[in-house]
């Protein structure tokens, strides 16, 4: 909050207006770090990844969407990476004005097992093997995958 505060704070001074925090909710999943909901003036972000990058994920992610929610206010919709969103990022906020994130993220995998080998499965397949019967056939050795 620190974070979002100090350049809202920025935007605020610089562009001489009274924005209020937006909502944060810790939501999305898998690889996207975070999402602005423009009309909801609302931020995203992957508590995975935050909770495994901490201060960098923080320092990178959250004024990007801010800067997104930004453009939003002062120009209306336009391009989502497009040259107000670059200006805010560098001009208004101070940050290089980075499209995606290099943060690694970890995939959880289930280990199975055939005659001739482990496979390492992900959770998509973990689950259709559970849920809905589905079978996995090693390409090595023809024998179906079995959870170890």
């Amino acid at each position: 909050m620190a974070c979002l505060r100090r350049h809202l704070a920025q935007a605020n001074a610089f562009f001489h207006t009274n924005y209020t925090e937006p909502n944060i909710l810790y939501r999305p999943k898998g690889s996207i770090a975070g999402s602005a909901y423009l009309t909801r003036w609302e931020i995203q972000l992957n508590r995975t990844l935050l909770c495994e990058n901490g201060i960098p994920f923080i320092e990178e992610v959250v004024p990007h969407e801010l800067a997104h929610l930004l453009v939003y206010k002062q120009f209306g919709k336009v391009k989502p990476h497009g040259k107000e969103w670059q200006s805010i990022m560098a001009t208004v906020l101070g940050k290089e004005p980075k499209t995606t994130h290099n943060f690694t993220v970890s995939r959880p995998d289930y280990l199975y097992v055939c005659q001739c080998q482990t496979h390492h499965l992900s959770k998509i397949r973990h689950n259709k093997i559970q849920q809905q019967h589905i079978d996995y056939i090693c390409k090595k050795c023809g024998t179906i995958l079995k959870l170890q």
